[in-house]
């Protein structure tokens, strides 16, 4: 197990200006930028499918990401030099299951079928302003959860999904995405950052502490379109002016210490994705610095074994090389994988009725999106389009296969597998025994 210096040491009184000096010291190595539908994570959106095969991971076509985005092997030793093999793997493993958010308070979700447990998720606001009665809702379904001898990851979408209290208090922005409209809180505002940091430090961390379930909290912030994953699909320019050089990646920092410091669980974030990029962006707008400067600082803050990133546009296609839709956040995967953290993979749709999202020329043909929207659907073209789609995506994340020379290499240790794909007697991970066993590895040592 990798030790990291205690939390409590970590924490910064006054985390925008504590953030904004250790911003001054990452950003330095930080690589320069290049170059209305549901998504997988939406909380108005059910992973379980009801719908047909262009529901609510997005309306992607076959080879770019749309206009509202979507939605591994033995230890390897670590830059410090800690072995983190078989017999001492503390990275997250697991086969868990995206399905339908909480969305009342006190409601209790149980009706997952993966094999190790779910993804838990609903907005930070399910339960108005009460931050005691939110973390009383997390604690029954966890709960729950063990009950079944399961574990599970546990998501607090943010974006605009505050507390109206919070929201009366902060500068806000109103954003207008797609199917994401409403107020947010600019990450940087001291009171939302107080309130946050209240929250979690106060009322969901205590009472989160040393739950068997729990695995993993994810890192959420205000600028994240559908309030957990790493895009922001906004202008940069139209975007209020930063109230002085670095303070975005600067609250970024600040809240993730916010959450090392709440939470007795490795911190994970999506990182699939960069913010301000929008289609036809002006690359110098695309910011891809501040996931990686935010990966680093918690990785060295609070050690490789207390933070992880996940891939919520899992598919081979996305990083097939330079002309791949988001290769551009490759030098953080990259990095990630060379540091051997806990890394996570939500499929960029279900594989059992949209395997054609994951089709692209240079990684292969898994079927033909056709049609628009929620009305649009996958027509098969070759041989159990679901079952390669799974175990091509599945080898790929797991770095033991690929089906395009330039794609990057990673190392994945969990999935988190739509409710389609695991549903009993017709879900393609149950039904297919190649797709089940390219699952399985994920398994975990």
């Amino acid at each position: 197990m990798l030790v990291s210096p205690p939390r409590a040491l970590l924490r910064c009184l006054l985390p925008l200006a504590c953030a904004t000096a250790a911003l001054a010291g990452c950003q330095a190595d930080a690589p320069k930028a290049e170059g209305a539908s549901c998504e997988s994570s939406d909380l108005g959106c059910d992973t379980s499918d009801a719908s047909s095969g262009g529901e609510s991971a997005g309306s992607e076509s076959t080879g770019t990401e749309s206009d509202e985005g979507t939605e591994t092997d033995e230890g390897t030793e670590t830059d410090e030099g800690t072995d983190t093999g078989p017999s001492s793997d503390a990275r997250i493993w697991g086969r868990f299951e995206s399905g339908g958010p909480v969305s009342a308070c006190g409601q209790i979700k149980d009706d997952w079928n993966a094999a190790d447990g779910s993804l838990l998720r609903m907005a930070f606001d399910v339960c108005g302003d009460d931050m005691d009665a939110l973390a009383q809702t997390i604690v029954a379904n966890l709960d729950a959860i063990a009950a079944r001898d399961g574990r599970a990851l546990l998501v607090l979408h943010q974006g605009i999904n505050l507390p109206e209290s919070w929201l009366a208090q902060c500068e806000t922005f109103a954003l207008d995405s797609g199917s994401f409209q409403g107020d947010l809180c600019l990450p940087w505002d001291a009171d939302y950052q107080q309130q946050l940091g209240q929250a979690l430090g106060d009322h969901l961390g205590p009472a989160l502490a040393d739950h068997p379930a729990l695995v993993g909290v994810y890192f959420t912030i205000t600028t994240m379109t559908n309030g957990a994953e790493m895009h922001f699909r906004v202008a940069r320019d139209s975007f209020p002016p930063e109230p002085e050089d670095g303070a975005l990646t600067a609250s970024y920092l600040a809240v993730m210490d916010m959450y090392e410091d709440a939470f007795d669980v490795p911190i994970v974030f999506e990182a699939g994705h960069c913010i301000f990029d929008l289609p036809g962006a002006d690359p110098a707008d695309v910011d891809c610095e501040t996931p990686l400067t935010l990966y680093r600082h918690a990785r060295d803050s609070y050690g490789p074994a207390s933070v992880g990133i996940a891939l919520w546009n899992c598919a081979e296609r996305f990083w097939h090389g330079p002309t791949a839709s988001e290769d551009h956040v490759r030098p953080l995967l990259e990095e990630a994988t060379a540091d051997g953290v806990s890394m996570g993979c939500q499929t960029v749709g279900n594989f059992t009725n949209q395997a054609c999202r994951f089709s692209d020329p240079a990684v292969g043909d898994y079927g033909t999106l056709m049609g628009i929207g929620p009305a649009s659907t996958c027509v098969p073209t070759g041989g159990n389009d679901a079952e390669a789609a799974c175990v091509d995506t599945l080898g790929w994340f797991a770095g033991a296969s690929s089906q395009s020379a330039t794609s990057v290499v990673l190392e994945g240790t969990w999935v988190e597998s739509w409710s389609a794909d695991t549903q009993p007697g017709m879900g393609i991970n149950v039904t297919s025994p190649a797709c089940e066993a390219a699952v399985n590895h994920f398994e975990g040592p």
